[in-house]
């Protein structure tokens, strides 16, 4: 199973002057707080640990419905290349993040992230907001389709309970999906793994 989260740096939301004075009290744990006092780049740092958050919610959320986001209860680690985990009350969680200059990718998983298992893209999106659902999943069914060597207007994205799902001519495909998009940028994380689907195996159609 996986989640994700993209986060565009340069979104307003993303600015100091767009936080609300007591948001990271709200949002991070004391270890998290604590680390934000003492880095360097606080601002930078902060979105780390936000994506990180979202991403490994995504997949508690799969491993058991009842999962509540509780922000400071996600309490994030990491390294110095941006791997680690998220512990929260159901377990602990690997993560990464991926960093570039405008933006940041979070990738979490129910094991250890493989890139030979996984199929991830992020991509600049500079049309209408509205349309970037649309167009995220237009661009997932085309990905998926040459992966598994089928038609892209063969595969359907639908959602059970806000969770994203691939169905292939109606019929559920085994692969488990993220999606995400953020200002300038929509992103998806696929898990291809033998099973990665079987989270939602006891409500499928």
């Amino acid at each position: 199973m996986i989640g994700n989260d993209v986060v565009d740096l340069g979104d307003p939301e993303a600015q100091p002057a767009g936080r609300h004075p007591r948001w990271d009290a709200r949002v991070f744990s004391a270890l998290e707080l604590d680390a934000l006092r003492k880095s360097g780049a606080p601002d930078r740092l902060r979105w780390i640990f936000w994506a990180a958050k979202e991403a490994a919610y995504k997949v508690a959320r799969k491993l058991d419905r009842r999962t509540v986001f509780s922000p400071p209860r996600f309490e994030v680690q990491l390294d110095a290349t941006l791997r680690g985990h998220v512990s929260y009350p159901g377990g602990t969680l690997p993560v990464m993040v991926d960093e570039a200059r405008n933006r940041l990718h979070a990738i979490a998983s129910d094991e250890e992230p493989g890139k030979s298992e996984m199929l991830v893209q992020v991509v600049a999106w500079d049309g209408d907001a509205e349309l970037a659902s649309k167009a995220l999943r237009a661009r997932v069914r085309r990905e998926l389709a040459t992966h598994f060597e089928l038609s892209a207007e063969d595969l359907e994205i639908d959602r059970i309970g806000r969770i994203p799902v691939v169905l292939a001519a109606g019929r559920p495909v085994d692969v488990d999906l993220s999606l995400s998009h953020h200002g300038g940028f929509v992103a998806f994380a696929c898990d291809l793994r033998e099973g990665a689907g079987d989270w939602w195996s006891d409500i499928r159609p």
